[in-house]
């Protein structure tokens, strides 16, 4: 009686043991859940008209974001055709980026069997930036040309995909703009839609 009593009490503990060990498949998924390896997008809206990135996993939730990029710039009216004798311009600015990203909550999204690939999840960021105003393609006349403009921002991004390839990159990114000598604080607004050449 004492003999069976006994072995049914480790067989309990034993099973307990072993249950304790075993986590739940949602955390073991929330656990495991990383930013991919490499990321290529080509993305539009803005402040980027036109924009290759690229993003390099550092560590399990932490990326490098990089782009080449142009800016646009569009107006018209009287003001146009007198200084720059078309109706309706544009401008197009080539410019560079990087921006180091932490995602925060993708550990948690993983575990609520949301869906992380492609680096869908919160981000927080701090990004440099940089343009020259003398370098750019226009269609107008007499364009002012100007000097070198570094920008150096703080982000905090909502990042999704949806239909296998697309993703949509929303961001607050308060800065510092450099320029002449000079500093200015500014708060910045990044929209971007961007297809997913190559997520792995």
């Amino acid at each position: 009686m004492r003999l069976s009593i006994l072995l049914s009490l480790l067989l309990f503990i034993s099973g307990f043991h072993l249950n304790a060990q075993d986590k739940p498949s949602a955390i073991a998924k929330g656990e495991s859940a990383s930013v991919a390896q490499n990321l290529i997008k080509v993305e539009t809206l803005l402040p980027s008209i036109l924009a290759i990135s690229y993003e390099k996993k550092l560590e399990q939730n932490i990326s490098l974001y990089s782009s080449i990029s142009l800016l646009g710039g569009f107006g018209g009216g009287t003001y146009t055709r007198t200084f720059y004798y078309v109706d309706n311009y544009y401008v197009l600015t080539p410019q560079i980026k990087v921006q180091p990203r932490f995602y925060h909550n993708i550990a948690k999204r993983a575990a609520s069997d949301k869906n992380v690939s492609s680096n869908a999840a919160n981000y927080i960021g701090l990004s440099g930036s940089f343009y020259h105003t003398s370098y750019f393609l226009t269609n107008a006349e007499n364009y002012p040309k100007g000097p070198g403009v570094f920008d150096l921002q703080l982000s905090y991004g909502w990042q999704r995909s949806f239909f296998k390839r697309m993703n949509i990159d929303l961001a607050l990114e308060p800065g510092i703009e450099f320029t002449s000598g000079q500093a200015s604080f500014f708060i910045g607004l990044n929209l971007q839609l961007g297809f997913i050449v190559f997520s792995k």
